[in-house]
């Protein structure tokens, strides 16, 4: 089991406030949180459903979020206001790890992933306007195999893969993919220090090559030094 000073000595390397520079850009910003919690000793993210009722992205897996409103002080401002508002999560309950490099949308908005911890115990009360169902999930399984399948795609001329990773919780399967998908990608590559367990075609997947191989330098001036 991970503890939180690991999780959080691991994330705080990546901390930046990149995303705060872009609050002019011409697509827009916008700001998710990423909720970490322990079931059963182990480390889950919670995820939430789209309602039927919202204008996009109906009814599919997303963490909690929304777009940059004037008032915001910064992205942590943004997601944990928007937190509150769909499944009233109270932002002194979150513990904010980091705030990692913004990641544009399908549509180009840039969007600031911010990780933090919130009480194990927490119970959501969705704003069923927003939000249908709320469900945690390992986040480790957006490192395995298991649960995993890909598809290539074509976007705008652009080749990609999208990545889906199926979940059954209660008796309810989840599907997430897409953006939720590749930013819970980056969230466990960043905690775990690994690469997924299967090939990854995306920045995801570079960004993961990275990790490993600085870890893979790392260790080996660790070794030099010890001769």
């Amino acid at each position: 089991m991970l503890s939180k000073d690991v999780v959080r000595t691991r994330l705080q390397r990546y901390n930046t406030s990149d995303g705060d520079m872009y609050r002019d850009h011409p697509l827009g910003t916008a700001a998710v949180l990423v909720p970490l919690l322990y079931r059963d000793d182990t480390l889950h993210v919670l995820l939430t459903v789209r309602s039927t009722e919202v204008r996009s992205h109906k009814g599919e897996v997303c963490f909690p979020g929304g777009k940059t409103d004037p008032e915001d002080k910064d992205s942590t401002h943004t997601a944990l206001r928007e937190a509150e508002e769909e499944i009233n999560l109270k932002p002194e309950d979150v513990d904010v790890l980091a705030k990692i490099s913004p990641v544009p949308s399908k549509a180009g908005i840039l969007v600031t992933p911010v990780i933090g911890f919130i009480p194990d115990g927490f119970q959501p009360t969705p704003n069923t306007s927003e939000v249908s169902d709320v469900f945690t999930m390992p986040l480790e399984n957006f490192l395995r195999a298991e649960g995993h399948t890909s598809k290539n795609i074509t976007w705008k001329g652009l080749s990609s893969q999208m990545d889906y990773f199926e979940y059954e919780d209660n008796g309810t399967t989840y599907v997430t993919w897409g953006f939720t998908a590749a930013v819970a990608m980056m969230a466990a590559t960043l905690i775990y220090e690994r690469t997924p367990d299967f090939e990854v075609k995306t920045a995801v997947g570079s960004y993961a090559k990275y990790l490993s191989d600085r870890r893979s330098k790392l260790i080996a001036t660790r070794n030099s030094s010890k001769m």
